[in-house]
């Protein structure tokens, strides 16, 4: 049987966490709930809009990991229903609908990379369309009879866009209460998720009061945010790492981040000690070089997601190729007809370009090289054995 942690110094320690930005209702209320001895449910929400665990997600799942330590049971919630409508948080307009298709190809590997980041922990896996599909169309009359209009708007970016003129529609609304209603339908004794969801957890805190009479617990864990800039570490600003990502790719990735980012990474996206954050912030105020910590941080992403020795391995291949100016081991393969390939064409059909327009934009701006040598003609000719060069990170070989 799970021990359930009840000490009062080991809660109080978890409370503490540099992951967890704020308690809801209090620190206070939270210590006395679990340290009542009982087993506690504890759940994570995700919505497969993509289909990769990135960063940005590893924040509430290491809390979680925390959480399971304690011995309480967690959960992860896969939002194949509430994907359909889309978060509207932090958005100037509606999402774009998902088909169903769209949403089972985004979650198929969900499962697989969430056990990289919580390791052997045990959890469980639900998926809120088992409820949410069900409800009929009074069900949702009655549930969006526990929420008022005037507390949908106290919402920022439906503030903001009444104050621009943008229009908000009526299904915005009823995601928070889906997301709220998962927290009935599972009957959870607390939520863990991003503070740009805290106003969607507090909507399932009160309903949770209302439908169960229960003290649901909420812990909003910090953002990702470069210092620096004050933007979010994320796919929408060009800073995206995936937890699937090969190791040379989170290695370079990281790398190739800005330094103000380093801080922020290492504090909430790995399980080092607090020692070591204050090591860190220590030795960047000092004036260290900030490569030598960002090599330290990408070894220990590698090492997190794909093991020691993948970490030894991306770290020989970055130095090799970007300090030493080497080639790197493993060099994708294209395929050309007879003959010789404009490099334009080349870059599109291997992907290594999205379009014409963006191959030749990479060319004007000294992106792309052939055998080592910058290329700044569009009608440069390709031929079978010629290594093309975009960028830091990419590479392809004619054959």
């Amino acid at each position: 049987m799970t021990q359930i942690i009840s000490d009062e110094n080991q809660i109080k320690e978890f409370l503490d966490s540099r992951y967890i930005e704020a308690v809801f209702p209090s620190k206070e209320r939270a210590a006395e709930i679990m340290g009542s001895g009982n087993q506690l449910v504890f759940y994570l929400g995700i919505d497969p809009t993509g289909p990769e665990i990135h960063l940005g997600h590893t924040i509430p799942l290491l809390l979680l990991k925390q959480i399971a330590k304690l011995g309480h049971q967690i959960i992860l919630l896969i939002g194949d229903f509430t994907a359909r409508i889309g978060d509207p948080t932090d958005k100037e307009a509606a999402r774009v609908a998902l088909t169903e298709a769209e949403i089972k190809q985004n979650m198929k590997t969900y499962v697989e990379q969430v056990k990289k980041i919580l390791g052997n922990t045990d959890f469980e896996v639900e998926y809120n369309s088992k409820w949410l599909s069900k409800m009929s169309f009074e069900d949702v009359i009655k549930l969006a009879s526990r929420v008022t209009v005037k507390q949908m708007l106290a919402r920022d970016m439906f503030r903001e866009r009444l104050e621009k003129e943008k229009p908000i529609y009526v299904h915005e609304f009823l995601y928070p209460l889906m997301q709220g209603y998962d927290s009935v339908a599972m009957q959870v004794d607390g939520e863990v998720g991003g503070n740009d969801q805290t106003f969607n957890m507090l909507v399932g805190r009160d309903l949770e009061k209302e439908y169960l009479n229960k003290d649901k617990l909420v812990f909003t864990t910090r953002l990702l945010v470069d210092t620096e800039t004050g933007k979010k570490i994320s796919k929408t600003e060009g800073s995206f790492v995936a937890v699937d990502d090969s190791p040379g790719n989170i290695f370079g990735k990281i790398m190739a981040m800005s330094d103000s980012a380093i801080v922020s990474l290492f504090s909430y996206t790995t399980e080092v000690s607090n020692e070591k954050i204050s090591e860190v912030k220590s030795r960047l105020e000092k004036g260290e070089n900030p490569k030598v910590i960002k090599e330290e941080l990408a070894y220990e992403l590698v090492r997190m997601y794909h093991g020691e020795k993948e970490a030894i391995r991306a770290r020989e291949e970055f130095m090799k190729v970007f300090v030493e100016g080497q080639l790197p081991e493993k060099i994708e393969e294209f395929k050309m007809g007879s003959g010789s390939t404009k490099l334009t064409e080349l870059l599109k059909e291997s992907g290594l370009a999205s379009s014409m327009s963006e191959a030749k934009r990479l060319i004007e701006q000294k992106a792309v090289s052939v055998n080592g040598k910058v290329v700044e003609s569009w009608d440069y000719e390709i031929k079978k054995g010629d290594v093309i060069k975009v960028g830091p990170r990419k590479f392809v070989r004619a054959i």
